[in-house]
């Protein structure tokens, strides 16, 4: 079925696994616990309890970046958002439908500011995607206006310029029982997405494959026979490694396999029945798979592991260097540390040509003698003697974790991108020191590592 041709164990893996917090990746992160919390049982990815439990803790931490006003920051609270406002309250909304504990008054707020939004956005002379998004949730919530939906759908249809965008407007008016008019926007939504392809800076956190998937799975909840679901999935499963999905090309895919999950008639697993996307834990033991059905099925076996040696410094759409230095500003060697030492460590990122801004990660992971004494050198005023190294201040986030220095960077500049923290010499020895790197975030297979190396300390 779809979840076989999706690849759903990877994609609830790289959901499950993924290393990162903002908002929107907390989020993400809840679709499989929501959407599919037994297979991800059954794949050894959490137990039961775990799964409640995660659920939980990534909701606390969600409502956490909540404003006065309802809407959500992406690192700390509040915000002007208004995409990532609806996204958030999808995914809260669809939580506490299953019995999640999500405080009345949190998702009050969060569909009045949805509501709110929608009455001023008038003519959509601007962020039509988002407008779409959160007239959908509302419909979800029985809270959309009809005539709203109507009136954009028959007078300024073509102001939403995306897949997804045309798709949930599609969704919300197939939620209040408008088929015909839902499928004209299905089927606007598949023109866009022959001809939507660029894979730039969006503000929906968006790329071509994260719309098809979202096209997919609106259709699928709607029922519309506007898409063709098999021509889609097989144009979803065409894509890279999962490894190299956003969160949300990751959770939309997995929407869509869910919304697929096909009553699998004539199937049977060592002689048992099984029927929808059934996934299950190989253990490498002989297993009987029999297919009495009509139709063919699709059967994905999925890997996990970690290589066995680290890759080469390499880069795609950005380049990037670390090095190291005394706090007088000096280069700084790393093969004749002492404890107590104190260095400055640099990470200089450069976009290469023609590539679009994005929203980046940089996570530099520490040697194990090294720990992180000042994540934040611009704040404090520590780096006096690095003033020529044009260090940027304006980081979104950055995070001193005891085995890494992350910063989160919206970059839309040609110009290289610095950071700088300072670490400490803690440990006498010789140490792997593990290579650094960066990602856009929401186009994950923009990114670079540098190469790994040694370091010593004596005592």
């Amino acid at each position: 079925g779809a979840g076989a041709a999706l690849d759903l164990p990877g994609l609830m893996q790289r959901l499950t696994g993924y290393p990162y917090g903002c908002t929107e990746q907390l989020a993400s992160g809840l679709q499989p616990l929501l959407l599919a919390s037994g297979a991800a049982v059954d794949l050894g990815l959490v137990t039961a309890p775990e799964a409640h439990a995660r659920i939980q803790t990534a909701i606390d931490r969600i409502l956490t970046r909540q404003g006065r006003t309802g809407s959500f920051g992406l690192w700390s609270a509040g915000g002007y958002d208004l995409w990532l406002d609806a996204y958030v309250t999808d995914v809260l909304t669809r939580a506490a439908g299953q019995g999640a504990d999500v405080p009345d008054t949190a998702l009050r707020m969060a569909l009045d500011n949805l509501r709110n939004e929608v009455a001023q956005a008038g003519e959509l002379y601007d962020n039509a995607p988002a407008i779409a998004y959160a007239l959908y949730v509302l419909a979800r919530a029985g809270e959309a206006a009809i005539g709203d939906l109507r009136y954009y759908a028959d007078t300024l249809a073509e102001k939403f310029d995306t897949p997804l965008a045309a798709a949930q407007l599609g969704g919300a008016l197939a939620a209040y029982g408008e088929q015909a008019r839902a499928d004209a926007m299905f089927r606007q939504a598949v023109s866009l997405s022959a001809t939507n392809g660029a894979q730039g800076f969006r503000r929906d956190y968006g790329t071509g494959l994260r719309d098809r998937a979202g096209l997919l799975a609106l259709a699928s909840e709607a029922g519309s026979g506007a898409v063709d679901r098999v021509v889609l999935t097989q144009q979803i499963a065409q894509r890279g490694a999962v490894h190299e999905l956003s969160t949300q090309e990751a959770a939309w895919t997995l929407q869509a396999a869910v919304a697929l999950a096909d009553d699998t008639h004539g199937l049977s697993v060592d002689g048992r029945a099984v029927a929808g996307n059934v996934v299950q834990l190989y253990d490498g033991s002989a297993r009987t798979i029999t297919n009495k059905g009509d139709a063919p099925t699709t059967l994905t076996l999925t890997a996990f592991g970690v290589p066995d040696v680290a890759p080469p410094a390499q880069g795609n759409g950005y380049t990037i260097a670390r090095s190291y230095y005394t706090p007088d500003g000096d280069p700084a060697s790393l093969d004749d540390l002492r404890v107590g030492d104190r260095l400055i460590a640099v990470l200089e990122v450069r976009p290469d040509r023609g590539v679009a801004g994005g929203r980046l990660m940089v996570d530099d992971a520490l040697p194990a003698g090294l720990e992180i004494d000042n994540p934040n050198l611009l704040r404090s005023g520590d780096i006096r003697a690095l003033d020529w190294l044009n260090l940027h201040g304006t980081a979104q986030m950055t995070e001193a974790r005891s085995d890494r220095f992350l910063a989160a960077v919206d970059w839309t500049d040609d110009a290289p991108l610095r950071l700088a923290y300072a670490v400490r010499a803690v440990s006498p020895g010789a140490f792997h020191h593990p290579a650094a790197q960066v990602e856009d975030m929401y186009r994950p297979s923009l990114r670079a590592i540098t190469g790994t190396g040694r370091l010593t300390i004596a005592p």
